[in-house]
């Protein structure tokens, strides 16, 4: 009897929790200084000419969400010390190193793929910003290096670092490689802004 309450449980954490291989949209809401008004957008990217991410409208009641660009894989996760190991290896076997499904932690270092193009979710090294510590966000076809490689902290203090990470949680993402955090600028794309902790 014991048995069927466990699995339950642990059925329970597989809905509660984000995993790796975990399909998933990074959405937030926005507000414009002249008005009252918000709306809900998400991350989205198309991976065929413009690799440059932009703002998905899915609060329009008129206009529904193209949902399929604004799709992301979580496709690893990882401790920065394993990726900062991973990195200073030379071994291509290194990038493949991970297996099963794995529950994201709070303080991770993750690999986030489009699903619609199969690129990485990267900083580039364009600003198209009038921000000189600004960096463009958009997709890359190969995860070399640490610019596709993103930390995962918690934006609420009522979540701590090493705790699982809910679906749903507000989160922050800082580039591994700028270290700098995952905004949305006044023009309506992604970028980065000036470094700090989070």
């Amino acid at each position: 009897m014991s048995d069927s309450a466990d699995s339950g449980g642990s059925e329970q954490d597989d809905f509660s929790f984000l995993r790796t291989e975990d399909i998933f949209c990074l959405s937030c809401v926005t507000s414009t200084r002249d008005s009252d008004t918000t709306e809900r957008v998400c991350l989205a990217a198309e991976g065929f000419g413009s690799r440059v991410c932009f703002l998905e409208n899915t609060s329009s009641k008129d206009v529904p969400p193209d949902i399929s660009v604004c799709s992301f894989v979580l496709e690893q996760a990882l401790s920065v010390r394993a990726l900062q190991e991973m990195v200073s290896s030379s071994s291509p076997e290194s990038t493949a190193a991970q297996s099963g499904h794995r529950t994201l932690l709070y303080g991770h270092a993750i690999l986030l793929r489009h699903l619609h193009s199969n690129m990485y979710l990267s900083c580039l090294s364009t600003s198209s910003s009038n921000d000189k510590l600004a960096f463009d966000v958009g997709l890359k076809e190969k995860a070399q290096g640490e610019s596709c490689w993103w930390t995962i902290h918690p934006a609420s203090k009522q979540r701590s670092e090493g705790e699982k990470v809910r679906v749903g949680d507000d989160l922050i993402l800082v580039s591994v490689s700028s270290e700098r955090y995952l905004d949305v600028s006044v023009r309506g794309s992604w970028m980065w802004e000036k470094a700090g902790v989070p």
